[in-house]
């Protein structure tokens, strides 16, 4: 979404291509109310700041988007835990190019998905809905005088000095890019694209980071190499972009990922309470009952054996606990004392009868 910056210029009156599709504009009025409301509440209190409106915003519009968030990182758990069989598949099918094999393949791959009631489509559907909302928030921001009709009643009601003020965050007007700061990059403004980068790389490493640990394949899938490399170039982008935008896009930047850093940590700790099972037997009756709906027979729990095949196989490769690695070093003593009081005392017709055995054993005979 980011790289669609790239094409509007740094002027802030030159509109994105998007602005008037039927689908977009509807979203770019109610944020640019929700931005006039909650100017309009900082008025009432005589809080005269854009910083704080962007960061109050920022809050509330993620706040708005937590229902298709939440959606979305269900549906990754999912795809994480069935990916070692669709990974499986492909390795079946490797080298096979033809029709037939193909079809065969895709078959398979929907019978499985079918399995743990999900489709081709149901990982990619909670971003497809948000992408009106997503492309809607930029314009208001960047363009925020042309879209948020209450500046031009603080404008009116506040001097020429106050006005200004209200654009300032320290030395730094929001309405310049931080590399416009005098002293650029030996000022403080060079954090808000450092941390714009570091923010950003931290809340997708979070995102990610559960899927990658409930998935032990996760280093054989093309696609998981790819979201690697992304997730590291990204934040670079942004943090770069950040340097020649308006801080105040900087800022709306670092703020959303503060924000979806916290709504990440209590998202993975409300699904890390659910096992492996809860998580599909949860997804197969929401399936169910959309099927129902449509008039079609439910999906049966066939994804039992296989969910715990997967978790078995975690466990297995999981790195050992330290009641482990102490019950393992426990036997290791055991063993230890066990060989060492079968030596008797050197002479003794024990020791010789040891050494006979020994001799014996060690050539298998």
């Amino acid at each position: 979404m980011q790289l669609l910056l790239l094409t509007a210029e740094t002027v802030t009156s030159k509109p994105f291509f998007y602005e008037n599709w039927f689908f977009v504009k509807p979203f770019i009025w109610l944020f640019s109310q929700c931005m006039n409301g909650i100017m309009f509440v900082l008025d009432k209190v005589g809080i005269y700041n854009i910083a704080l409106c962007i960061v109050l915003f920022t809050i509330l519009t993620k706040i708005l988007l937590l229902p298709m968030t939440i959606k979305q990182q269900k549906s990754m758990r999912i795809q994480s835990i069935i990916q070692p069989e669709l990974t499986a598949l492909q390795k079946k099918y490797a080298g096979k190019t033809d029709t037939v094999s193909q079809q065969k393949m895709l078959e398979e791959q929907r019978a499985i998905q079918e399995k743990y009631g999900v489709s081709m489509f149901s990982g990619c559907l909670p971003t497809l809905i948000q992408m009106p909302i997503l492309f809607a928030l930029y314009p208001v921001i960047y363009r925020m005088e042309q879209y948020v009709s209450y500046l031009g009643t603080l404008e009116s009601k506040l001097s020429a000095d106050q006005y200004t003020r209200m654009w300032q965050l320290f030395d730094l007007n929001l309405k310049d890019a931080p590399n416009k700061a005098s002293g650029f990059p030996f000022t403080w403004a060079i954090l808000i694209p450092v941390l714009v980068a570091l923010t950003q790389y931290l809340s997708t490493k979070l995102m990610s980071s559960r899927q990658s640990n409930r998935n032990s394949n996760a280093n054989d899938n093309p696609m998981g190499n790819s979201m690697k490399i992304m997730n590291i170039v990204m934040p670079l982008m942004l943090g770069f972009m950040a340097i020649s935008f308006p801080a105040f896009l900087g800022l709306y930047w670092l703020v959303q990922s503060l924000v979806m850093m916290v709504q990440q940590i209590i998202i993975n700790k409300s699904l890390d309470k659910k096992s492996t099972e809860e998580l599909i037997k949860e997804n197969i009756e929401k399936a169910n009952k959309k099927r129902a709906r449509k008039g079609q027979p439910p999906i049966s729990d066939k994804a039992g054996i296989s969910t715990r095949n997967i978790e078995r196989y975690n466990a297995m490769n999981a790195k050992p606990s330290e009641q482990a690695m102490e019950e393992k070093e426990a036997k290791m003593k055991a063993a230890t004392e066990y060989y060492q009081s079968r030596t008797a005392a050197p002479g003794s017709l024990a020791a010789k009868a040891n050494m006979v055995r020994d001799y014996n054993e060690r050539n298998k005979k």
